[in-house]
């Protein structure tokens, strides 16, 4: 019984004292790695929130959708931002050495946006986007 008692008190003794590790690699890579799944779980809850959110909103009709996007394409516009806005085109060709791309939307006609070599839209001509009778 004495020398149970001697090792549970050697044992108490030293978890007592203090622990001065080097970090490792484990460790360092462990502490990466925790840092990774914090910032990918705080991106997720953004997206969650603007998912909830968008969810939450009445929803605008395609139309006016489509709508709003084509009144955003301006000389000057990136052929970047203009595939954000449109999505892809449906044709691609080139006119006098011109980029132009069409856009085909059915019950609404066709659209096309004309690029400087540079990249940057130099006309658009939308849809007919409007009612009429």
């Amino acid at each position: 019984m004495p020398g149970r008692f001697f090792a549970f008190a050697l044992a108490a003794a030293l978890a007592a004292l203090p622990v001065r590790a080097e970090p490792t690699d484990e460790l360092t890579s462990l502490r990466q790695e925790t840092e990774r799944l914090r910032q990918s779980l705080h991106e997720l809850e953004n997206r969650i929130q603007a998912l909830e959110e968008r969810k939450a909103a009445p929803a605008e009709p395609a139309f006016f959708v489509l709508q709003r996007k084509w009144s955003e394409i301006r000389p000057g516009t990136p052929q970047e931002h203009v595939e954000v806005l449109l999505g892809k085109p449906e044709r691609v060709m080139r006119i006098n050495g011109d980029l132009v791309w069409y856009y085909l939307y059915p019950d609404l006609g066709r659209g096309s946006v004309f690029f400087s070599a540079e990249g940057k839209v130099t006309a658009a001509q939308a849809p007919r986007l409007s009612w009429s009778w």
